[in-house]
C-alpha cells in the first residue's frame, strides 16, 4: 500500500485554500433588475463634485441632483453602465469615479492586488518544494509522524490558510471598487447619512451635537445646516438660528426645508413679506411631506396672508392662497380661507365671489369646519340670511370638537 505523502497534504491544503480565495472573490450582488434600481446603483459608484464626502445618491444638491436626473434619461434611453461611466468621468474627471479603471496611476487599485496574490502564491510554492527537499532527507518513519502536534510545519500551514482566506476576502471587497454598501473600513461617505437619522429622532439638545458633527465631515451638509438652525430657534437662539439657515440657503438655493424654517421665523419676527415671499418660492420645489404636513397642520399659509390682507395687501394675500391652491387643489381649508378674505374686504362684488370658493371648499370637504363657520357669518352678517346662517351653525355643531377659535368667532358675533 502506498503512503500518503506529507507533501500531499500540503499540496491538497493549498489547492483547498486557493478555491476557498477564488469563491470570495467572485462573489457579486445580482445586477439590478429595473431601470431605477441601475440609476440608484451607478448614482452610488460617483462622488458628488460639489460636495464634501457624499455620492450622487446621497446629495441633495442641484447638481447632484442634476446628475442623477442625466443619469435616469441615459439609462432610459438604453445607454450601458460603462457608456454612462465614460461621460461622467468624462465631464467631471476621473475624481468622481469611485471605481477607478485599470488605465494609468488608477490601475494600481486593480494591479496591486493581483500582484500581491501571485507574489504570496510564489512564495508559497517555494516554502512546499524546500519541504519536499528536505523530506527526501529524512527517514521514511519520521515522514510517518508528520501530523505530530508539536510541528512547526503545522503553524506555516495555519498561517497559510488564515493569510489566504483574508485576503481572498479582502480582494473580493476592495479590489478596485468602494462601493456604498462594499467598504471594510466603515464607510465614512454614509456616516453623515446615518447621523442625520438619528438626529432626526433625538431630542433637541443631542440632534443639534450630532448635526454639529456632521458639519464638520460635511461643512456644506444644508440638511444638517437647515435643522441645526430650526433646533436652536426651537431653543431659543434666534441669531444662530438665522446664520445656520441662510447659510443652509446658500448651499442649495431650492431645499424646500430650510425655506420652510426661514418663513415661520421671518413670521414669528413680524416679517411677513419676507415669509410670504419664501412661501411661494417653496411652492415652486417638491417639499417633503414632513414639511407640507408642518406647515398644513399649523395652517401656516393661511394665516400669513391673513396678516397680509390686514395690512392692506390683500392681492398678495390672494396670490399666495391661489400659489398654494394651485399645488394642493384638494386643501378645502385653503379655499375657505380665500373665500373668508374676499368676504372680509368690504367690498360687495368681492363678498358674492367668496361664497364661490366656499363652495369649492365644501364640495372637497363637506365637513371642513372653517368652511361651514364662514359661510354661517356670512349668510348672517353680510347678506342677512339667517335661516341659511342657522343651517351652517348647525351643522357647525355637530362637528366633533370643532377649533376653538371658530367656535370663539361665532360666539362674538351671537351666533352660538
Amino acid at each position: 500500500m502506498k503512503i500518503f505523502k506529507t507533501h500531499h497534504l500540503i499540496w491538497i491544503l493549498f489547492l483547498i485554500v486557493a478555491g476557498l480565495s477564488l469563491a470570495f472573490s467572485v462573489v457579486e450582488e445580482n445586477p439590478p433588475l429595473t431601470n431605477s434600481e441601475r440609476v440608484s446603483s451607478l448614482a452610488s459608484d460617483f462622488a458628488c463634485p460639489v460636495c464634501d464626502g457624499q455620492s450622487l445618491a446621497e446629495s441633495d444638491v442641484p447638481v447632484a441632483k442634476t446628475i442623477r436626473a442625466a443619469i435616469s434619461k441615459m439609462v432610459d434611453e438604453g445607454s450601458s453602465d460603462e457608456g454612462i461611466r465614460k461621460f461622467l468621468v468624462s465631464k467631471f474627471g476621473e475624481d468622481i469615479d469611485y471605481n477607478p479603471d485599470g488605465d494609468g496611476l488608477t490601475g494600481l487599485v486593480w494591479v496591486i492586488p493581483v500582484a500581491a496574490g501571485i507574489a504570496a502564491l510564489f512564495g508559497t510554492v517555494l516554502i512546499l518544494f524546500s519541504w519536499m527537499g528536505k523530506e527526501k532527507k529524512i527517514e521514511k518513519s519520521e515522514r510517518k509522524f508528520f501530523f505530530t502536534p508539536n510541528s512547526s510545519k503545522w503553524i506555516w500551514i495555519s498561517l497559510v490558510c488564515v493569510v489566504a482566506i483574508g485576503s481572498g476576502f479582502l480582494v473580493a471587497k476592495t479590489a478596485g471598487s468602494r462601493n456604498s454598501g462594499d467598504a471594510i473600513s466603515g464607510e465614512i461617505r454614509l456616516s453623515p447619512r446615518t447621523l442625520l437619522i438619528q438626529a432626526s429622532v433625538a431630542p433637541r439638545e443631542e440632534a443639534i451635537e450630532i448635526y454639529d458633527q456632521v458639519l464638520e465631515l460635511q461643512p456644506s451638509n444644508a440638511e444638517a445646516l437647515a435643522y441645526r438652525g430650526w433646533m436652536l430657534w426651537l431653543g431659543g437662539d434666534s441669531s444662530k438660528s438665522i446664520s445656520d439657515i441662510e447659510s443652509s440657503i446658500t448651499v442649495d438655493p431650492t431645499y424646500p426645508d430650510a425655506r420652510a424654517f426661514r418663513a415661520i421665523i421671518n413670521f414669528r419676527e413680524g416679517k411677513i413679506l419676507e415669509a410670504s415671499e419664501d412661501l411661494l418660492l417653496l411652492d415652486s420645489v417638491n417639499s417633503s411631506p414632513v414639511i407640507k404636513d408642518l406647515l398644513a397642520s399649523s395652517r401656516f399659509r393661511e394665516s400669513v396672508s391673513s396678516e397680509l390682507a390686514r395690512n392692506g395687501d390683500l392681492l398678495l394675500a390672494l396670490e399666495l392662497i391661489d400659489s398654494g391652491t394651485k399645488n394642493d387643489p384638494q386643501n378645502s381649508s385653503l379655499f375657505a380661507h380665500r373665500g373668508w378674505l374676499l368676504a372680509i374686504s368690504g367690498d360687495q362684488q368681492l363678498a358674492e365671489l367668496s361664497l364661490i370658493s366656499l363652495d369649492v371648499s365644501l364640495e372637497i370637504n363637506p365637513e371642513d369646519p372653517y368652511a361651514i363657520a364662514y359661510k354661517a357669518l356670512i349668510e348672517a352678517k353680510i347678506f342677512e340670511k339667517m335661516n341659511s346662517s342657522e343651517k351652517y351653525v348647525e351643522q357647525f355643531k355637530s362637528l366633533p370638537n370643532p377649533p376653538s377659535e371658530l367656535v370663539e368667532l361665532l360666539r362674538s358675533e351671537g351666533l352660538l
